[in-house]
């Protein structure tokens, strides 16, 4: 059985093909990303604008016929903050499902948080140690901590990169104050994860989102090490981190967009992405940073097998 994930993301549409075989292994078939970018010029007014709905019709029409040409039964689709807080989102979806005749379900940050998690265990092998999970996204951040039993505890923050690009709009490249001003505005929003972060005594951050994935790329292509796309996660050394996050304040968006490895469909979101985190690891005791390859996609592949598994034993 064949079947299809889509990931609406607030900066990325992220699509994800994959065969459940008999043995209920699964093999996977397709993945792309599409810079859609949906809540551009419109996400701190809850609304997507029509340049947006324009380029997540043309991410769909080639989406659908990549899940056409692969054949697949069922295509689950899973819509984020940008839609979720958005005035037209449902409007949006609505539209989607007339066009394409694909369902989205709009998800709860709490449900994002929730398949995000499935994915990472799945991804870095988690084991007893408790960690910390982070994707940061364009409308919202999710952040879990847990070990491979257990949530212990998450929440999900409506103050994903786009909108802190769009609330402060920094300068380029960023100026102290506002960074400082940015700093301040998450110690603010940020307390309670702080202060959870030090009662679990977290000491592991792993990243599952795309800034997490474009640390790695450029880190390798600074090194010239080969980029190994079956590796599902990624130590980034904080040194190299800490040396990353300096060159990135002190850049301009045509500096980074030189950089070797750089995503073109996120190098606007790095600087604010990267203030986040170290934000994280300058407020904490977390010492020790992964990338995982995985994230709410596989996170929804692995929770439909689930589900697909409880179902059958009912059945029988």
């Amino acid at each position: 059985m064949r079947i299809s994930i889509i990931d609406l993301g607030t900066n990325t549409f992220n699509l994800l093909v994959a065969e459940i075989l008999i043995d209920k292994q699964i093999n996977i078939l397709h993945r792309s990303k599409y810079p859609v970018k949906l809540g551009e010029g419109g996400i701190n007014q809850n609304y997507i604008t029509d340049e947006a709905q324009k380029r997540a019709h043309l991410a769909f029409v080639e989406m659908k016929q990549i899940i056409t040409s692969h054949k697949t039964v069922k295509t689950f689709g899973f819509a984020t903050s940008a839609i979720r807080t958005a005035t037209n989102g449902m409007e949006f979806v609505n539209q989607i499902h007339q066009d394409f005749d694909i369902d989205i379900e709009v998800i709860s940050g709490n449900r994002e948080a929730e398949l995000i998690y499935y994915g990472t265990r799945e991804a870095v092998g988690l084991d007893d140690e408790v960690v910390a999970i982070l994707d940061i996204g364009g409308g919202s951040n999710e952040i879990i901590i847990a070990n491979s039993e257990e949530i212990f505890w998450k929440k999900s923050y409506p103050i994903g990169m786009t909108r802190l690009l769009e609330q402060f709009q920094p300068s380029d490249p960023i100026k102290l104050d506002e960074l400082k001003e940015i700093e301040a505005f998450l110690k603010d929003k940020l307390s309670d994860l702080i202060e959870a972060l030090k009662t679990y005594s977290v000491k592991t951050l792993i990243g599952s989102s795309g800034s997490f994935s474009t640390l790695r790329q450029v880190i390798l292509a600074e090194e010239k090490a080969e980029f190994q796309p079956d590796q599902t996660r990624y130590n980034i050394k904080l040194e190299d981190f800490n040396t990353l996050h300096k060159r990135f304040l002190e850049s301009t968006l045509e500096e980074r967009m030189q950089m070797a490895g750089m995503d073109s469909a996120r190098v606007h979101l790095m600087v604010i992405a990267s203030v986040f985190i170290n934000f994280l690891v300058k407020e904490s005791e977390l010492s020790v940073l992964f990338q995982s390859a995985y994230a709410l996609k596989e996170g929804a592949l692995l929770d439909y097998l689930k589900a697909l598994g409880e179902s059958e034993k009912s059945i029988s």
